[in-house]
């Protein structure tokens, strides 16, 4: 072999380890698992999404529910809100809609978009509380008036389709553009459709 090819060579295995290491050696699931098992919320949280997703590990909704209810019992918000959304769709628990709403409200009640979006969805919906439509638009509004761009999204849609509050192409468009202002691809698509007709 000439000297490039060992080089080669030497460069593919040299990638190869590197890959197998971190793939399967060199991962975050054990020292996250030992904060975890400490009592750091964040910790829990982290190790609730690898089980949820199955990275590092293998999907298990079941183990990624007890993890979540761990942090959110310590107040962790992104926590709450993932837990509110497996009591909403019923995996790794029972379906139970007051819970959802419960952990939607208190995750939202830390300032977390994800979980404004949710809890406004709740009142939208009628999940676990009595359908409101003005109270959903409210709290949806708030949250895109703190510039949250999927909360900008949705805020635009509720003025388009006049749902919570009267309709308003003009108002619609606005959060449209600001939320695609930030990259928010389905605003991006409403905008070229409303410029279309």
């Amino acid at each position: 072999m000439t000297t490039t090819q060992w080089i080669i060579l030497i460069c593919l295995t040299l990638g190869t380890v590197f890959f197998v290491l971190r793939k399967y050696v060199i991962t975050p699931f054990k020292p996250t698992l030992l904060k975890a098992k400490q009592g750091n919320a964040d910790a829990q949280y982290q190790i609730g999404l690898f089980y949820y997703s199955g990275k590092y590990t293998s999907k298990d909704v079941n183990q990624a529910f007890s993890w979540f209810d761990r942090a959110a019992q310590q107040g962790n918000a992104k926590a709450q809100n993932a837990l509110a959304g497996l009591y909403n769709a019923g995996q790794g628990c029972t379906k139970d809609a007051a819970k959802a709403f419960y952990w939607y409200q208190t995750a939202a009640q830390t300032g977390d978009f994800e979980a404004r979006v949710n809890l406004a969805a709740c009142y939208l919906r009628g999940i676990g509380t009595e359908k409101n439509e003005a109270k959903g638009f409210e709290l949806m509004k708030k949250a895109a008036d703190d510039k949250s761009p999927l909360a900008q999204t949705l805020t635009a849609d509720l003025y388009e389709k006049g749902i919570g509050i009267e309709k308003n192409s003009e108002q619609a468009l606005k959060y449209y553009l600001l939320a695609a202002e930030q990259g928010e691809p389905m605003a991006k698509e409403k905008i070229k459709k409303m410029r279309s007709n």
